[in-house]
């Protein structure tokens, strides 16, 4: 064979590697970017007045590998309110609370009536954590976290895990994730295997609040053990009462027009 041919030959196969390599890098790139975008795009009303088409989504696929980087993407409003139900399940027995939540600019409110009922209020501020009991005139006035039993978010004075629970989540213990509706919303869910006791739990979040709207946890038999479902979520709406301690001290800024 003559070194011309070779020479050739060599070329030729050099130029197809570099197409085959170009090819490939050019699939992985829009592999990769069909990846970045998972939040749901609606669409509203079209054709004649009184004619309806049902909301498209168009999303990603969530899976135990994305969940996490979709959930990210969500964010919770700055001001809302709604009632959430929290119920605890053992063998002879159960105990159902009921929470008022109003948020506003970094400040939570709670209102909880137990089980023996009664009623327990708690501010949360970003430096300062406020209790009283019914009628008290004298709040239990403290640093965030100084309550007796260590640091505790606003959510967990509500016994409820937030988005941010499942980013800190090691994927290897993800069992499952996706789309689906949970209490007339639309939501993510996650459901994964807690490392102590080996419960299964299961969120949901809503894609349009970025806030988990219901929860399931179940132990190593299969049974409930924990549930928290959400009421209807008022954004944008702030009750002045909500954040007004006893002494008519109101622990919020309210900017009207």
């Amino acid at each position: 064979m003559s070194y011309k041919r070779i020479l050739g030959i060599t070329a030729f196969g050099i130029l197809f590697i570099v197409a085959v390599i170009g090819v490939m890098l050019l699939t992985s790139y829009l592999g990769e970017e069909g990846t970045t975008v998972p939040l749901p795009v609606t669409t509203g009303p079209v054709g004649n007045p009184g004619e309806t088409e049902t909301d498209a989504l168009d999303r990603v696929e969530v899976t135990r590998e994305t969940v996490q980087a979709v959930v990210s993407t969500l964010s919770r409003p700055g001001t809302y309110n709604r009632e959430i139900e929290i119920e605890s399940f053992w063998d002879d027995g159960q105990a159902v609370y009921f929470i008022d939540v109003a948020v506003h600019d970094g400040v939570t409110s709670l209102r909880t009536v137990p089980p023996a009922g009664g009623e327990k209020r708690i501010i949360v501020t970003a430096d300062k954590l406020y209790i009283w009991y019914g009628d008290d005139r004298l709040p239990f006035i403290g640093d965030t976290g100084s309550s007796g039993d260590g640091y505790r978010t606003a959510d967990e004075y509500q016994m409820i895990a937030t988005y941010e629970t499942i980013l800190e989540l090691d994927i290897a213990d993800i069992i499952d994730a996706g789309y689906t509706e949970y209490g007339g919303e639309d939501c993510v869910y996650v459901e994964y295997l807690t490392k102590k006791l080996g419960y299964t739990v299961r969120y949901y979040v809503s894609i349009e609040l970025g806030l988990i709207t219901g929860a399931e946890e179940f132990d190593e038999t299969g049974a409930l053990v924990y549930r928290m479902r959400a009421g209807k979520c008022n954004t944008g709406e702030t009750d002045p009462a909500a954040f007004t301690l006893p002494d008519g001290t109101v622990l919020i800024t309210i900017i009207n027009g």
